[in-house]
């Protein structure tokens, strides 16, 4: 007998099922590379400092730790948060940051309280896959801006906010997922200009803002004029780790109020553990320095990736060559398609992310990332070489 729920719909999963069970088989098999997930380095997890951060909360402030804080966030680590931000030119007022877990719940929150079923977002193609999906839950009537290597279609970007009273935009400017690049400072201008002129409002995902391998890059949020059009939504999981679940949002005050009261209804809190932990972390340690320390790091691992592709891809494959983040993005000959290339691919030893679902529309299947992050030169040398061996076999 079939159980028929009384819901109106049902989560479509952006991977088709097939996908996601050749991904979970891959990284449970240790003779797969898996360059799937962008998952930042365990090797580089300050573990020592966190236990000790930990362990400190635990000694000094037990009880504190251990029960509720208020929805806004523990207030030393809003402090430091404040602090971090001014250090890359935003300047923050207590009533516009809100302490969320992950930059996911930053993003779930402002999806919920900004669209409605049938409103109008212009969104990045290809851009963040949960994004698409926690926007997708609303129903927006989502607009594809093109953005790649060489940045993101202004021109759409221009029509866009010309042809609405009141338009919403989800934007990486300083770190897009997942082609690796980064907007310049005139992009980043215009589209300040723009907001203003057009009464535009822009969602600015800075997830990967802190990991740049030519120089610092400031958020959208910092340029002047920017204070009352772009939310700006952060984390510590790339630059730190995951595992804590915390990030943040910085909007207008009576927007951030709002999110608040949502927030209260979705979660009440951000862990308090980890909000106190991250603050000790911060308040011994400098944040700034354990960046500097990754980046070559990270750098190491993307020539390795680049000059793997170099020597092992077959003709008429493309890649982009990113200045940040944690993956490139590969277009494989259009006939070609990553999704049904992918089990071939894991009988082989590598595993990789299929491109359709970073598309939020006319998803193309001919495109696939590639993540470098959690994995070492050597091993992305031979995971590379496997990926072009299934790829000629194809």
């Amino acid at each position: 007998m079939t159980v028929r729920f009384p819901f109106q719909q049902w989560i479509t999963p952006r991977q088709p099922p097939e996908v996601e069970r050749l991904l979970k088989s891959a990284a449970a098999q240790d003779h797969v590379v898996s360059l799937a997930g962008g998952l930042p380095a365990d090797d580089l997890f300050p573990r020592a400092a966190l236990a000790e951060a930990l362990e400190s909360v635990m000694r000094e402030h037990g009880r504190e730790a251990l029960q509720y804080q208020w929805s806004e966030g523990y207030g030393p680590l809003r402090e430091q948060v404040v602090a971090l931000l001014r250090g890359r030119g935003v300047e923050v007022g207590q009533d516009e940051l809100l302490i969320t877990s992950g930059a996911q719940q930053a993003l779930d929150l402002l999806a919920r309280l900004l669209l409605r079923p049938g409103d109008l977002l212009g969104i990045e193609s290809p851009t963040y896959v949960a994004a698409i999906e926690v926007f997708g839950l609303q129903r927006p009537r989502m607009v594809p801006l093109a953005r790649g290597e060489h940045g993101l279609d202004l021109e759409a970007v221009r029509a866009l906010v010309r042809g609405e009273n009141q338009s919403l935009l989800y934007l990486a400017p300083a770190g897009h997922n997942p082609s690796g690049s980064s907007l310049s400072a005139g992009a980043c201008e215009e589209l300040v200009e723009l907001s203003r002129a057009h009464d535009a409002f822009i969602i600015e995902d800075d997830a990967y803002g802190r990991i740049q391998f030519d120089g610092p890059r400031p958020p959208l949020r910092s340029f002047p004029g920017a204070e009352e059009r772009v939310i700006l939504v952060g984390t510590f999981s790339k630059m730190l780790t995951p595992g804590l679940r915390v990030g943040w949002l910085v909007a207008p005050a009576a927007v951030t109020a709002q999110l608040m009261l949502l927030k209260g209804i979705a979660d009440l809190q951000t862990n308090t553990l980890g909000q106190m932990a991250l603050a000790s972390y911060l308040d011994r340690h400098d944040l700034d320095a354990h960046v500097d320390r990754c980046l070559p790091r990270y750098r190491e691992r993307r020539d390795a990736l680049l000059q793997s592709l170099a020597a092992h891809m077959p003709a008429g494959v493309q890649w982009t060559r990113p200045t940040c983040g944690f993956s490139v993005w590969v277009t494989l000959p259009a006939e070609l398609a990553a999704d049904s290339l992918l089990a071939r691919a894991v009988d082989d030893g590598v595993a990789f992310e299929p491109g359709a679902a970073f598309f939020p529309v006319e998803a193309p299947r001919n495109h696939l990332r590639l993540s470098f992050s959690n994995q070492t030169p050597e091993r992305i040398a031979e995971a590379v070489a496997r990926l072009g061996a299934s790829l000629r076999a194809s």
